[in-house]
């Protein structure tokens, strides 16, 4: 099937906000003695806030009557961080350039609340790129489930097997993949090499190192 569509990821991909998320959760998390280490984060990168603490707190056994209070607390955090500090990905505006030229719809699928993807919308200045923005915050699973990839997809009326994702976490690959969508992956540089991202139809270091001959080389 002809590729119509182009979805992107927020999170790591577009904005510079994994080392913020991680800062927050940190922050957070002390408060009930628990420390993570940066390489087991990653590990949990396109997670929900929800299931993310839903993960750490069953690890050290804490109670999960605290995890809603958490979850407000760093996305809160990092919506101030965002705002404060926020930088956008190398490479964003070449890859959404390349997107433009090849005449693709456009959307967000993140599994970022709504009040942090306009935070980062406002931040970036990037609203009017994106025809349509999904968040999995309300849905009942989110990523690796391919839900808020498919609602994106109804959304801007194409069908999911004519999308192309643009993801930087294992969650959101597989996500994408379970949704039938072509991925472009771009996994933080310490996963870089690691064999699981071959699913992906196309893993690249930078956004900046999409070419368009291998990315209209996708779209057949």
């Amino acid at each position: 099937m002809k590729t119509t569509t182009a979805i992107f990821d927020m999170d790591g991909l577009l904005i510079d906000s994994e080392p913020l998320w991680y800062e927050a959760a940190q922050e957070c998390l002390q408060k009930f003695g628990i420390t993570i280490a940066e390489e087991q984060y990653i590990e949990t990168t396109g997670l929900r806030t929800k299931e993310f603490l839903q993960h750490w707190f069953d690890v050290f056994e804490i109670d999960q009557a605290q995890i809603p209070d958490s979850e407000k607390e760093i996305s809160d955090l990092v919506i101030d961080k965002v705002m404060k500090s926020g930088t956008m990905m190398d490479g964003v505006f070449e890859a959404m350039e390349l997107v433009k030229q090849s005449s693709l719809k456009i959307g967000l699928a993140s599994s970022s609340p709504l009040a942090l993807i306009k935070a980062v919308l406002t931040k970036t200045k990037m609203e009017q790129h994106f025809s349509a923005i999904c968040s999995a915050e309300f849905l009942p699973y989110g990523k690796p489930n391919p839900q808020v990839f498919i609602n994106c997809a109804i959304e801007l009326g194409s069908h999911p097997a004519a999308c192309i994702c643009f993801e930087d976490s294992f969650n959101g690959m597989i996500a994408a993949k379970a949704a039938r969508m072509k991925c472009i992956v771009v996994p933080h540089p310490d996963q870089f090499q690691q064999e699981r991202w071959n699913i992906a139809d196309l893993r690249l270091n930078s956004l900046r190192s999409l070419t368009a001959h291998d990315f209209k080389g996708l779209l057949a």
